[in-house]
């Protein structure tokens, strides 16, 4: 039987696990090969302030299994923020979801928490079709826009 599952808001003492977590999952993801270091800067500037972000993470036997990292996006047409999840990665399979759902569910407890959140957002990869299944299976709508980008720096 397995240990119970923990879910709580990662501290500094975690940036070394979640840029770890990172670099595994944007080459299992999106076959992108990202230099530690400078994710590990990345995730150790969220810290920073608030402002940056924060990262929800799943944890069993104090051994970090899944994390997400959430943004706050302001909208002046809802006159709030929406917390917008970056993304869920969960290192242990999860075929039915509970981890992933329980940092969900984390990130919509927080949201609620705060009046001056209006919404949740979140990333998933386009292809990515059986997640897709399963967030609208659990009540998120699908959005008319797609994410564009261009970096201003090398990006590697």
């Amino acid at each position: 039987m397995s240990s119970p599952l923990s879910i709580r808001i990662a501290t500094r003492d975690d940036a070394s696990s979640i840029a770890e977590f990172n670099v595994i999952f944007a080459k299992a993801n999106e076959n992108r090969q990202l230099s530690l270091p400078v994710t590990a800067a990345g995730v150790r500037r969220v810290f920073d302030t608030f402002n940056n972000g924060l990262y929800i993470v799943a944890e069993r036997d104090k051994e970090i299994i899944g994390t997400t990292m959430v943004t706050r996006e302001w909208s002046d047409w809802s006159n709030g923020f929406f917390y917008c999840i970056q993304d869920i990665f969960v290192k242990e399979n999860d075929p039915e979801y509970k981890i992933h759902d329980a940092l969900l569910d984390k990130v919509s407890l927080l949201a609620a928490e705060h009046e001056d959140v209006c919404g949740i957002r979140l990333y998933v990869h386009k292809d990515d079709t059986q997640t897709q299944e399963h967030y609208k299976y659990k009540g998120l709508k699908k959005t008319k826009y797609r994410i564009y980008e261009m970096f201003n720096k090398d990006a590697k």
